[in-house]
This record gives C-alpha cells, structure tokens and sequence, in this order.
C-alpha cells in the first residue's frame, strides 16, 4: 500500500548522515578485508592440497579437476574484495571533504551503499575504527583545517603501513631463507633420491606460494604507500608553515594521497588495534605547540 512507506517514514527517526558515513565507511572496509583474507585461505589451501599431491599419486590425477574452480572462485572472491575497498574509498574521500571543508555527505549516495551494506559492524569494532577517522584539528573549515586532516592521516598512514611492510619483509626473507637452506641440504644429502626429489618440490612450491599471494608485491607496495604518506605529511606541512594555503595545492595534494591510498594493500585491523595507542600518544607528542 502507498500509504505504509510515507507513514512508518514519518515516524521515524532521522539518521545523522555523519554517522551514518562513518559507520558504511568502517562496514565497508572490513568487508574489503574479510574477502581478502578469505582470498589469502583459498590461496592457502591450493598450497596445502598441491603438496600433498607431490607425495600421494592419487591426489595429483584429481588436483587439476579441483584447482581449477578454485582459482576461478578465487577471481570471484577478489572481484569482491576490491568492489568493497572500492566503496571504502568512495565514502573516505566523501569523509575528509566533510571532515575538512564541512561538505554535508551525498545523502542519494549514503542511501545506495546503505542499501548494498545493510549489516553494521559490532558497536566495539565500529567504534574502534571510528578513532581511525576521528582528527584532532580544531581550525574551521576550509584549506587549513584540511592539510592539518591530512597531516595527521597520512602520518598514521606512514607508520601503520611502514609497520605492515616490516612484517612481511620479515616473512618473505625468513621463508626465503629457509627453503633455499631446505634445498641446498637436500641437493647435498639426498641428491637423486625420491625424499630429495620430494624435499626439492615441496621447496619450489613454497616459494611459488609466496608469490602466488603477493607476499613480495604487497611488501613492496606498503613501503611504497609508506613512503608516500611521509612526502605527502612533509608537503603538508610546508604548506602549513606558509603562508595562506592555496585551496587549490590543498586539493592537488589530497587528490595524489587518495589515489595513493586507493592502489595500496588495506591496512588489517589487527596493525590499528596493535599500534593505535602507541600512534596517538606520539602524535599528540608532535602536534604540541611550543
């Protein structure tokens, strides 16, 4: 009946569209990230079930039948992943226009993404990752406030991505290391042996594995979002130091960071939740005025 939507909307209660972005643009997010490591299991798992067929004759007549609908789910679940970081990017880069230049936020365009993410986060998790959208400038809006915005986000940015590349730097070399270890010992001892054969295999799809899931790809691009967080806070804060910012070098400098942002890993939410207090105490440490 036409009556029934204009009357329950009548009654009720109007969402602040603030909130309302917030709470999408953590939703959204954290889908982006489930899907991701839902990718990082599938590759696993190929991994897992390829080696066992180096050992067992039975496996390896049966892999290719199952390998193949599992990459092509795996292109299905990172489809997923990036349509989801994608709508991530699109309510950030409303956010920091709202945040910075009291923009109020696309209703039309909260509306469609509300509709498409209808579940919320746990109220401890969304407001958890609200601190990770929350600024400290108190300046009004306009070119300012912005840089200061951008300043502190791109800081955080640096060390939580400059975090995530250490990490897996770590990993990839100790892996690294260890299977070519693993292969020079079974070229020496077990060389021509079905054991040194099977040693040899398993080490070559160890390191097509790290491959395979862009260990080295992903480390390479964090210490490269890391390095572009510092230029970008540097150049910020020039701009600060100046004279009246020019809205126009504001906004060139906001557009390059968000496409940065946008062809960077995402950064996993256990990296926030390990370094958030450290990050704020330090930050409060630079932004005090003498």
């Amino acid at each position: 009946m036409p009556s029934s939507p204009s009357l329950s909307s009548s009654t009720a209660p109007t969402p602040d569209p603030l909130r309302v972005l917030e709470s999408l643009l953590n939703s959204a997010y954290a889908k982006a990230k489930v899907w991701g490591v839902a990718y990082l299991i599938l590759q696993a798992t190929l991994f897992v079930v390829g080696v066992v067929a180096i050992f067992v004759p039975r496996v390896s007549v049966s892999y290719p039948w199952c390998a193949l609908p599992l990459a092509l789910v795996g292109v299905g679940i990172t489809a997923r992943a990036g349509r989801y970081k994608g709508m991530a990017e699109q309510l950030k880069r409303q956010h920091e226009y709202v945040a910075g230049l009291g923009h109020p936020p696309v209703k039309r365009i909260l509306a469609n993404l509300r509709m498409e993410l209808p579940s919320e986060l746990a109220p401890k998790l969304d407001e958890l990752l609200r601190e990770g959208i929350t600024y400290s400038s108190d300046k009004p809006f306009g070119p300012i406030r912005v840089l200061e915005n951008l300043c502190e986000s791109a800081w955080f940015s640096q060390h939580l991505a400059g975090f995530c590349a250490s990490c897996l730097r770590a990993i990839f070399v100790l892996t690294l290391s260890v299977a070519i270890v693993l292969l020079l010992l079974s070229a020496i001892t077990l060389s021509g042996s079905p054991v040194g054969i099977g040693a040899a295999k398993c080490v070559s799809a160890t390191l097509l594995f790290l491959i395979s899931v862009g260990t080295l790809r992903f480390w390479l691009s964090y210490h490269a979002f890391s390095r572009k967080s510092e230029q970008t806070e540097s150049e910020a804060s020039r701009l600060l130091a100046g004279s009246e910012p020019d809205l126009c070098d504001t906004q060139r400098l906001l557009a390059e960071y968000q496409l940065a942002r946008a062809s960077a890993p995402l950064i996993p939410t256990w990296a926030w939740m390990l370094l958030r207090k450290r990050l704020n105490k330090n930050w409060a440490l630079r932004t005090i005025r003498n």
